[in-house]
């Protein structure tokens, strides 16, 4: 939302129309700008219904809320790759100043023009100060995030952005509509066009996911947000899964027929060939084609997964008359 300029020439109008500052408490933001759809971790509020003032609302790991500058914050840090898809997708890339791994990014702006700053325990708090943000974008895993006590010391703003825990494809994406009013931006019609374009299918392909680690298969649970795109591409996970959307080992004794009785690999993790995802595997047969996830996956693809949606179903129906862009087919 870009800022405006208000030539008020009235003082009574002044006063009844006064833009408000950043400063005004929470309790003041009294109007719902925004209620999401599917997500039930965050809301954006306004002072009323004709304030261009804004609040965000998030409610993991603990409820914060943080108001919004007009014109939305400058300089930011982003400790998660899904953090720049959002940003990318709202057309702020260039505001974003830090990022945690610049090897692992894949917008040319950011990776360009971001400062390295660490992850978990390894913070370079000097490349952070160098950054100069004006707000952090972090995440907490079971709880929050050690980090927070560095940078309240060293005053720095921070807002949790906890996407990840969306099981919902829509419910991700529309994180987008709140890293936007961070920037000054209303995606809300972007987001609405996002979720219209999110059409599922109905099918049968059986997919097996993930490969073994240390002699261990881990499937996701049924409401897993990988077996929801799948489910909703037309697939299925041929495998016995979990309830809910953790997790856990499948014995190699019952993961190998699921592997072998499958139309489709996806996800074998680090590998680039299918010589590479067999070794992983040695004493499977499958003989189906293999599909590995590429970077964009983790950064644009959160924000986008009507676009993700449409390649998997590509992938199902055999079609490669495109390239694409989430995943690749090992050779």
């Amino acid at each position: 939302m870009r800022k405006l300029l208000f030539i008020i020439p009235l003082l009574i109008t002044a006063c009844a129309h006064r833009t408000p500052t950043p400063t005004e408490t929470a309790q003041n933001y009294a109007a719902t700008f925004y209620a999401p759809t599917y997500s039930k971790n965050f809301k954006i509020k306004a002072l009323s219904d004709t304030s261009t003032q804004r609040l965000l609302e998030v409610y993991l790991p603990d409820t914060l809320r943080i108001t919004i500058p007009e014109g939305g914050y400058k300089s930011i840090i982003c400790l998660s790759s899904t953090y720049i898809g959002y940003l990318a997708e709202a057309n702020a890339a260039d505001r974003i100043s830090g990022v945690s791994r610049r090897d692992l990014v894949t917008n040319n702006i950011v990776k360009n023009n971001a400062v390295e700053v660490g992850y978990d325990g390894a913070f370079d708090y000097e490349a952070i100060l160098t950054a100069k943000p004006d707000i952090m974008l972090i995440y907490g895993i079971n709880g929050p995030n050690p980090i927070v006590d560095k940078l309240n010391e060293l005053g720095l703003k921070y807002v949790y952005i906890h996407d990840f825990e969306e099981q919902h494809p829509l419910g991700r994406a529309e994180w987008l509509v709140a890293l936007g009013t961070l920037v000054g931006k209303d995606m809300r019609d972007k987001f609405a066009k996002i979720a219209a374009s999110y059409r599922p299918a109905k099918g049968d392909t059986k997919v097996m996911l993930n490969a073994p680690y240390s002699g261990i298969w881990f499937i996701p649970g049924r409401d897993n947000y990988m077996s929801r795109l799948i489910a909703d591409a037309g697939g299925r996970v041929n495998a016995p899964q979990p309830v809910g959307n953790k997790s856990e080992p499948l014995d190699m004794e019952i993961a190998l027929p699921s592997l072998n009785g499958s139309d489709i690999w996806l996800n074998p993790g680090q590998v680039n060939s299918v010589a590479e995802a067999k070794r992983l595997a040695p004493h499977g047969k499958f003989a189906g084609e293999i599909w590995n996830q590429k970077p964009d996956f983790y950064e644009s693809g959160a924000a986008r997964p009507d676009l993700v949606l449409e390649e998997i179903k590509r992938i199902f129906s055999h079609d490669e008359s495109i390239p694409f862009t989430y995943f690749t087919r090992l050779e």
